[in-house]
């Protein structure tokens, strides 16, 4: 198997270190700063396998609180706290930077989240929408039957002040309506008066728009694209008065032939924001989903340090996962050959599968990578001496999270998290 995993599931288990840490550098807003502490994580009284483990229920005091931010985890501390965030605390700032949240239909949990943690988000940006050319220069927003205006005012009743951008994706375009579009200056204002009217018909519900359509037109012209998304912004800002402002946010890929630095430049006067996806690091085996070195880096390109305040730049945060289970290759006797298949994880299958491995699941943390690993080792054979882990799971854990928020702080950005209903309620302590 790979060098990468090997040797970090054995450095990790000789080499662990029991640390546990309270607010350190990051600022907090309505609530004093705690030193960081280097005290052992809270002791476990280990249960029989067989037992039934139960989530303790929201708490009065957060996670920090009750030093569960740490690197030395296992499935217990996780199977009993994963539920228990801080009721006292849903609307107290831990991250003083801009945070935004997307919510996805099919991660339905998302909802009950934006509502219960409203005050803990700056933009709350639900999954809904998509943009469509239906004929010579019309289109149309579809997903409209998504729309929820209740919940939608609920929010808005918790925080007035907190922001709802839409999501909008550019998906399952023709080639003859791409090629329209960028092909046709007509068609490109009347895309961009589409994104305008629509906000004037949902004034009352929308402050904007987060764009997805990078990807999409991946192998487009990157002048050509950059024109359409100013367009936009434009069309969209000319809604703006003394009372309203609206909001055009760009979700960018972390690769450069889809979006460097000179992109960043020319868009950063028409847009109001930028949400890095910094996840989905490629690995061509079991590997980390958003090593927090690569992250950094990914995130040096988005520095506006000669503009003073906050950059209008979200760091992404992944609230789901991957699990490789191992499957023998065909044709292939070694085992060190064997091969992984990936699916992805999110909370409630993880809490699944710590619940039913429970007698044979270890959890390490990667120092490099700084995110912990869980994995279910096989059994040794005659064969196989040494063999791989039947499964293993790269998950974020209120330790990996932590670091990447405290990142953000560091690099004077906010966040994003992908999605509010993928990840374990107590994550929103941190936030």
């Amino acid at each position: 198997m790979t060098h990468c995993l090997s040797v970090v599931i054995f450095v990790c288990l000789l080499c662990s270190i029991e640390t546990t840490i309270g607010p350190g550098s990051r600022k907090t807003v309505g609530r004093s700063t705690e030193k960081v502490s280097s005290t052992p994580a809270p002791p476990v009284q280990f249960k029989d396998p067989s037992a039934d483990i139960r989530a303790s229920p929201p708490m009065k005091s957060n996670v920090l609180q009750r030093q569960l931010v740490t690197e030395n985890l296992n499935p217990q501390l996780i199977l009993e706290n994963h539920a228990s965030y801080c009721s006292t605390c849903t609307e107290t700032r831990e991250f003083a930077h801009p945070t935004l949240v997307y919510i996805t239909p099919w991660n339905a949990h998302g909802y009950d989240i934006a509502k219960t943690f409203t005050k803990k988000f700056d933009y709350i940006s639900p999954v809904w929408l998509s943009i469509k050319r239906k004929s010579a220069e019309k289109y149309v927003m579809e997903g409209t039957h998504d729309i929820d205006k209740k919940w939608i005012e609920t929010l808005k009743e918790n925080n007035p002040k907190v922001r709802i951008v839409p999501r909008v994706i550019f998906e399952k375009w023709s080639a003859d309506d791409t090629h329209a579009l960028f092909q046709s200056e007509e068609e490109k204002q009347q895309l961009a008066g589409t994104f305008a009217t629509f906000l004037t018909e949902h004034k009352d519900l929308f402050d904007g728009y987060v764009l997805e359509l990078l990807m999409q037109f991946r192998g487009a012209s990157k002048a050509t694209l950059n024109h359409i998304i100013s367009d936009i912004a434009e069309h969209v800002h000319q809604l703006n008065s003394n009372e309203t402002k609206k909001e055009v946010i760009l979700a960018v890929p972390p690769y450069d032939e889809l979006f460097d630095k000179n992109d960043f430049d020319l868009l950063f006067e028409y847009l109001d924001g930028f949400s890095v996806m910094t996840y989905d690091f490629p690995n061509r085996e079991p590997g980390p989903v958003a090593p927090l070195e690569w992250v950094e880096s990914t995130m040096q390109k988005f520095s506006k340090p000669e503009v003073e305040g906050e950059a209008k730049v979200f760091l992404g945060l992944n609230f789901y996962g991957y699990r490789y289970d191992r499957s023998n290759a065909k044709g292939k006797a070694d085992p060190q050959q064997q091969q992984y298949g990936m699916k992805p994880i999110i909370g409630r299958d993880y809490i699944d599968f710590l619940k039913k491995s429970f007698s044979t699941t270890a959890i390490i943390f990667d120092p490099r990578a700084h995110e912990h690993v869980t994995f279910v080792q096989a059994r040794q054979s005659k064969q196989d001496q040494q063999p791989l882990p039947q499964t293993i799971i790269f998950y974020p854990t209120l330790k990996s999270i932590y670091e990447r928020l405290e990142l953000a702080a560091k690099l004077n950005v906010g966040v994003a998290i992908w999605d509010g209903g993928q990840g374990l309620d107590y994550f929103y302590d941190l936030f």
